[in-house]
């Protein structure tokens, strides 16, 4: 089995799934190789399905699924939900903002992070806040 290491966070995936009490599996350690071999990046379900597809590597779509919720659930990636059937995952677990625009299916990041998450808002009583996920849905000029 191989090593795989995440760009810039320099985790080795087989000791995370480990630490994580998640199950080694050939399909997992597939679909977390080529995730994270590009470094930083912003993937659906359908795109890493065809990604693999095209490199010889054939998994079913629900596996797919399957490992992206798994890889979510342990901090490995973060889920990016953009409207009620629309959800992206994001390889930079930071919290951040993003930009989506709908009409190229596609997702960015947000460079301009003039407002401190620090300050978004002041949980109620009981409760800390341990995520904010900001998406700022965009338009052609010619669009709007």
């Amino acid at each position: 089995m191989s090593t795989i290491t995440i760009p810039d966070r320099s985790i080795c995936l087989i000791n995370k799934f480990r630490e994580a009490g998640l199950r080694i599996t050939k399909q997992r350690c597939l679909i977390a190789e080529h995730l994270f071999s590009g470094g930083h990046r912003h993937v659906d379900a359908a795109m890493l399905y065809s990604e693999l597809l095209a490199n010889d590597k054939h998994l079913s779509l629900a596996t797919i699924y399957n490992a992206l919720r798994d890889f979510e659930q342990h901090n490995l990636i973060r889920r990016v939900a953009v409207s009620a059937d629309k959800v992206w995952y994001d390889t930079d677990i930071g919290d951040h903002r993003h930009f989506y625009v709908p009409a190229e299916n596609r997702i960015m990041d947000c460079p301009d992070q003039k407002l401190p998450l620090t300050k978004f808002a002041d949980p109620p009583k009981g409760y800390k806040v341990t995520s904010i996920d900001i998406v700022v849905h965009l338009a052609p000029e010619d669009q709007c």
